[in-house]
């Protein structure tokens, strides 16, 4: 009995006492009240996902589609403009089939109620087009991580690397 009240009473005394620190929910760093960079949007993967696409189909196709030099940047322009990118490889396909002029048919999918009405208007199988859709945008997908840019800037921003760290003698000439 003595023995279970000593270890009770050591482990008493050996117990640390418990930090006072409350979290309530919002902490703020050091630098809250610096001016911060304004927020950019990260269009990489969209750019990346348009030179992708352009490389999966022929340059006479993208030529006659677009009736542009620059497919890419057409490509870049419409998934920027709310155009998703299988809607946007279905429109791409329907408009080779077609003959009828990319913008044309992106100017006509809101009020055609989607693929399948703009398709029956110029007399084409919805379905054909958006199962060949999703295999060229499965395609694009593949080559995408291809045309993204690898930066080759110090990770941490503001980083500097000193010559004399480097072991070069040029700082003491």
């Amino acid at each position: 009995m003595y023995r279970s009240i000593i270890t009770c009473l050591f482990l008493a005394l050996a117990a640390c006492p418990a930090a006072a620190q409350v979290f309530l929910g919002a902490e703020m760093g050091p630098d809250a009240f610096m001016k911060q960079e304004s927020a950019k949007i990260d269009t990489a993967g969209e750019d990346a996902f348009a030179w992708a696409l352009s490389s999966e189909v022929s340059s006479s196709t993208l030529y006659a589609v677009f009736g542009s030099t620059t497919p890419e940047r057409e490509i870049f322009n419409y998934l920027r403009g709310g155009i998703y990118k299988q809607e946007l490889a279905a429109l791409l396909l329907l408009s080779e089939k077609t003959s009828v002029p990319f913008k044309k048919l992106a100017e006509e999918l809101p009020k055609a109620g989607g693929l399948r009405g703009l398709a029956k208007k110029h007399n084409a199988d919805a379905m054909e087009i958006f199962e060949a859709a999703a295999g060229l945008k499965a395609a694009a997908d593949l080559r995408t991580p291809l045309f993204l840019s690898v930066s080759t800037a110090p990770a941490a921003a503001g980083a500097v690397i000193s010559i004399r760290a480097a072991g070069s003698s040029y700082e003491e000439k």
